[in-house]
């Protein structure tokens, strides 16, 4: 656990909470016994509650997770006074509040409107590595690599629906956030928690135009394979029907009959295989002039 204070506001950060912890953020704050024992772990639903002298709630934020090759939901729980926030959570989030300092904040709603701006600078610093996966797909289309494409944007639609899903739910916790941040601060709080608000919306519009590119490469690369399939169906119908001749001809001259014709003249066979060839060549130049090749 570390603290920060300055002359108006504090900051406390409770990494992985235990015991200890858990019993001075109770007595420090004086939570209500539901609150302290939900402390211990993570929480089930993001949400804000309005308690005697405290604002409690559940914010989640996307994160990239390298190992996973996409991205997993972080929480991060508040406890806010008049004077002080703290922010307790359970997975490392070092890039995220690491680099965090307290300034010179006057009280509470100004530190909090600072935690949530930094916080949603690094959401949109996340979003670098879908933009640029959506942009080496965006490059990949028309090059021939239709099947290598299809595994690249079934991974990232992966990625992007559950970033999107993150950032889409925390969008009822902002407006509770506003209604209740009002009450508790006062009226002239409202403006900042709308502001928060709508940053968070600018994220949410941002994964969303990403969703609707990634959508639209799916579709265009679909229908890319779709042409080369048809493109080759019709090559090999037109070649079995050039070889029909052939084959036709071999069996009806292939009869064990008496009176199979052309059996006892002189050149039979050149003249059967150049009766196939000829009617080869006869359905090659149909098909050409119909550009079924």
């Amino acid at each position: 656990m570390t603290s920060e204070r300055n002359k108006h506001v504090r900051w406390i950060d409770v990494p992985r909470p235990r015991g200890a912890d858990l019993a001075w953020l109770k007595k420090e704050f004086s939570l209500h016994p539901v609150i302290a024992e939900e402390l211990a772990g993570p929480s089930a639903r993001a949400r804000v509650e309005a308690y005697d002298g405290y604002l409690y709630f559940v914010h989640y934020f996307p994160k990239y997770d390298e190992a996973e090759g996409a991205t997993i939901r972080t929480e991060i729980d508040f406890i806010v006074t008049k004077d002080a926030v703290a922010t307790i959570h359970y997975e490392p989030v070092t890039k995220a509040l690491d680099t965090f300092k307290l300034d010179d904040e006057k009280n509470s709603l100004a530190l909090l409107c600072r935690l949530f701006a930094h916080l949603t600078a690094f959401e949109e610093r996340e979003l670098r590595h879908i933009r640029e996966k959506v942009e080496a797909v965006g490059r990949g289309i028309f090059r021939n690599h239709e099947r290598e494409l299809l595994e690249q944007i079934a991974s990232l639609k992966r990625d992007v629906s559950e970033y999107r899903i993150i950032v889409r739910l925390q969008e009822p916790v902002f407006q509770s956030l506003t209604a209740k941040g009002t009450a508790f601060w006062g009226r002239g709080a409202e403006i900042y928690l709308e502001d928060l608000a709508g940053e968070h919306l600018k994220v949410a519009h941002q994964i969303q135009d990403y969703s609707d590119a990634v959508t639209d490469f799916e579709h265009t690369n679909n229908q890319l394979m779709n042409l080369k399939i048809n493109s080759a169906m019709r090559t090999f119908t037109a070649l079995s029907f050039l070889t029909f001749p052939f084959v036709l001809i071999a069996a009806i001259f292939g009869m064990r009959v008496a009176d199979v014709p052309l059996t006892a003249t002189p050149g039979a066979f050149w003249i059967i295989v150049g009766a196939m060839a000829a009617c080869i060549i006869a359905l090659f130049i149909y098909f050409r002039r119909k550009e079924w090749f």
